[in-house]
């Protein structure tokens, strides 16, 4: 009787949780990779939610598996957007949008030129193959697409997708490239897209809870720092992406809480060594993105200035609560692989002694 009882109480508890997650504007990071394959990474793709609102920012390869673990249906997508069209941003968008287009659900497409263009391709080109699938329930293409509004963005532009408010602007890359700001409710995440230093970027992020940065030179784990340029935007013809110096500053001078680093080209990152070249000009807090890892605004961090995590001693160990003010990204006190950093995420399942896939006090051993 016990059990029966305790089975209700967290069927009934659910939806609680749910709702209070629904209540924040969240991020969750779908793709954290880069064009080279790697099978820890899956290509560049963020999914902003508020209540019932989602929307897919790019559709790098394994979007489709990311959110069909992160248990987000296709059909519930309510906006699409690009912000370039390089392939490793795009590779999954025509089944994603067919998809939505066989759900039936209302969905918006939007990005820089030439979206309204590829999309109107992808129609001609599965024409046949859409009305054949259509037919099954009646429908076709004729009615179906009433469902889909497309828009080409030039940056500078707002506009809603349920209660959230969308702000894009240009951003330097080697193609034109738009940035995304998202608001609701006081609470705001900025994504920035593949670029070199843009003066744009500063001013859309002012003051946001968290910004998804484009990770170039992040330090591989082995590897020496590369040396920094100066930010400047005669360099934007050079190179796709930017280096550690400009990432910090344009988030320092956007007075950014919560610094999220993604699009890595590989899989191990030097977090230490990375840190003390973000650190030279940025204070706030430094987040490095994983696949499916979910970027919450809870009250501590969308109201007040982000903690700084604390260095600690090269001589002196960390106590646990050092690791939990450095590591513990959701405030659940406890440490997960992916939260883990250096030394603990290379020998995390040792540690793990009971499997549960997180690190407690116990486990970490750590004398205070």
């Amino acid at each position: 009787m016990t059990r029966y009882l305790i089975l209700i109480l967290i069927c009934l508890s659910t939806p609680i949780f749910a709702q209070q997650d629904s209540a924040h504007l969240t991020a969750t990071i779908i793709g954290s990779g880069s064009p080279k394959f790697n099978t820890e990474r899956s290509g560049p793709s963020v999914l902003i939610s508020y209540q019932d609102t989602r929307i897919l920012v790019d559709m790098g390869n394994g979007t489709q598996a990311n959110l069909n673990a992160n248990n987000t249906k296709i059909k519930d997508l309510d906006a699409l957007l690009f912000t370039h069209h390089h392939l490793d941003h795009n590779e999954e968008f025509t089944p994603i949008f067919i998809q939505a287009l066989l759900g039936g659900s209302d969905v918006s497409i939007s990005g820089p030129a030439p979206t309204t263009t590829m999309v109107h391709n992808i129609l001609t080109t599965y024409k046949d193959d859409i009305n054949y699938r259509l037919s099954k329930s009646g429908r076709n293409l004729k009615t179906a697409i009433k469902h889909v509004t497309t828009t080409n963005l030039k940056g500078g532009e707002s506009f809603y997708v349920g209660d959230v408010k969308i702000t894009c602007t240009p951003v330097h890359h080697t193609i034109t490239t738009l940035a995304y700001r998202f608001d609701v409710n006081n609470e705001s995440i900025v994504i920035s897209g593949d670029l070199t230093y843009s003066e744009t970027l500063p001013i859309l992020a002012k003051n946001a809870d968290y910004l998804i940065m484009d990770s170039g030179g992040t330090i591989k784990m082995g590897a020496k720092a590369r040396p920094n340029k100066k930010p400047n935007n005669n360099t934007a013809t050079e190179r796709a992406h930017v280096n550690l110096s400009e990432s910090s500053q344009m988030a320092a001078e956007a007075q950014v809480k919560n610094l999220i680093l993604t699009h890595f080209n590989f899989t191990d990152i030097d977090e230490e060594a990375t840190e003390t070249e973000i650190r030279k000009n940025y204070s706030g807090t430094i987040l490095f993105a994983s696949d499916l890892m979910k970027i919450p605004l809870t009250e501590n961090t969308s109201t007040t200035n982000a903690k700084t995590p604390q260095k600690v001693n090269s001589n002196t160990p960390p106590s646990f609560s050092q690791l939990l003010e450095n590591m513990d990204t959701n405030n659940d006190q406890k440490i997960s692989k992916t939260e883990a950093k250096g030394r603990l995420k290379s020998n995390f399942e040792t540690r793990d002694k009971n499997n549960d896939g997180f690190l407690t006090e116990d486990e970490i051993k750590i004398k205070h």
